[in-house]
């Protein structure tokens, strides 16, 4: 949906390190992760659609969490906020990161400090599947 709308969007899987920091000051959710739900958050101009969504296992923790950008000098200069902030925390955690473009609707991800951009459906479910154990 956030895809096919050109709805920008961030969100932070929580792996191994704590992103505690970045949920005590965002808005606490504590909900269920749905897509109805992430459609909500993000709608251009809702009082979230700023800053991301913290996930912890299936359920979204906080909205409206923010994060430091990438100061990497080598980043392309056409990366956004939204994907520098994904790198941000990539670099500092072993988060896991997805962006939509809400120029270009393309989804990207970080994983382990590295972006790839304009992910397949396919390729993002492989890679997450990967990546993602569930305890």
């Amino acid at each position: 949906y956030l895809r096919k709308n050109k709805i920008g969007a961030l969100m932070v899987i929580e792996r191994d390190v704590s992103l505690q920091d970045y949920i005590t000051p965002a808005t606490k959710v504590y909900a269920d992760l749905t897509s109805p739900l992430l459609g909500t958050i993000f709608f251009p101009n809702s009082p979230l659609h700023d800053g991301g969504v913290i996930i912890q296992g299936d359920r979204i923790t906080c909205a409206g969490a923010v994060f430091k950008t990438s100061m990497d000098p080598n980043l392309n200069k056409k990366l956004g906020t939204r994907h520098r902030a994904a790198l941000g925390i990539a670099e500092e955690s072993d988060a896991i990161a997805l962006i939509v473009s809400e120029e270009t609707g393309n989804i990207a991800t970080t994983i382990g400090g590295t972006i790839t951009g304009n992910v397949s459906m396919d390729s993002l479910r492989l890679s997450l599947s990967q990546h993602i154990i569930v305890k």
